[in-house]
């Protein structure tokens, strides 16, 4: 079982998604009250296939204009939070989006921290050396 409290989104939408440039991080608040501060990849996945990623932000692509993941994440306000859930062994996080979203928090460093949760009420969860604790 999870230590992470992500039931508390469940029903729930994202409220908004910033990048902050400097910290090259995320930060997704949800309607709850709750927070998610992202500094690893995440992805987007529609119907099964990636559709973007954090390493997409302000790439061309042959595009007129570079990719914005700020603007990808802001558009999954529209969906209700259906589930989510947290790998605690690898800090990973799955939020699903509505019938055909599916937002992915991957861990990708075993020292650095990962991400940051912090509930409405106070309790917060840092992924970091791929375990999940709490503060």
């Amino acid at each position: 079982m999870s230590k992470l409290p992500l039931q508390n989104i469940v029903g729930s939408r994202i409220e908004s998604a910033k990048f902050d440039k400097p910290s090259k991080s995320w930060l997704i608040h949800f309607a709850n009250g709750d927070s998610l501060n992202i500094e690893c990849m995440w992805r987007l996945i529609e119907d099964g296939c990636i559709c973007s990623t954090s390493d997409d932000h302000d790439q061309m692509f042959g595009r007129d204009k570079p990719f914005n993941g700020e603007a990808a994440l802001n558009e999954m306000a529209e969906h209700e939070i259906l589930s989510a859930q947290c790998n605690d062994l690898v800090g990973d996080i799955s939020i699903k989006l509505g019938e055909y979203f599916v937002l992915e928090v991957v861990a990708i460093s075993a020292g650095y921290e990962s991400w940051q949760y912090k509930q409405k009420g106070g309790n917060s969860f840092v992924a970091v050396s791929v375990q999940v604790h709490s503060y």
